[in-house]
This record gives structure tokens, sequence and C-alpha cells, in this order.
């Protein structure tokens, strides 16, 4: 089994520009509702998932190890949102 990584991001921009296998992705919304598009193989590649979150709400995807070619890129926005990426 591959060990897991974990990482917090507030911004749009790369989790991780290699290979990867998404396990889980958590939303929580700020101070207004926030999206957040996750894409594998950059900002331009294909979109893995859509999440939208309401004011200080959480919501979460369990993706079971989907795969991530050329990496894994969060699009984020909504004032004060954070996004959680567990990956391998």
């Amino acid at each position: 089994m591959r060990s897991s990584q974990i990482l917090e991001v507030t911004a749009t921009g790369d989790v991780t520009t290699r290979d990867s296998y998404l396990r889980t992705v958590v939303l929580t919304g700020g101070s207004a509702a926030s999206t957040l598009t996750v894409k594998a193989g950059g900002s331009g590649g294909t979109t893995v998932l859509t999440l939208k979150a309401a004011i200080d709400t959480t919501v979460s995807a369990e993706l079971a190890d989907a795969f991530c070619g050329g990496g894994i890129h969060a699009t984020l926005a909504g004032t004060g949102a954070v996004a959680s990426f567990v990956y391998a």
C-alpha cells in the first residue's frame, strides 16, 4: 500500500505535479460560499471533482485512489475557503 500525503490549500495552485492517487478531498467554506475544482494533469487538465460548500460548512468526497496523471491541481474560490487533500 502506498503511504498517504496530506496537504491543506488556501489558494488556487498545484497540490502536486507528480502522478498521484487521490483518496479524499475536504472543502470547508469560509465567510462566503466556496467552490473547489480538482483537476488531474495541471490547471488545463481533466476535471476529477467539483465540490461546493455553503458559508461555514464542510463537504467531503472519498475517491478510492483515483489516478491523477501529471499531478493534482486545485482551483479554489470563496473568501476564507480551505481544502484538504489526502493522496499517494
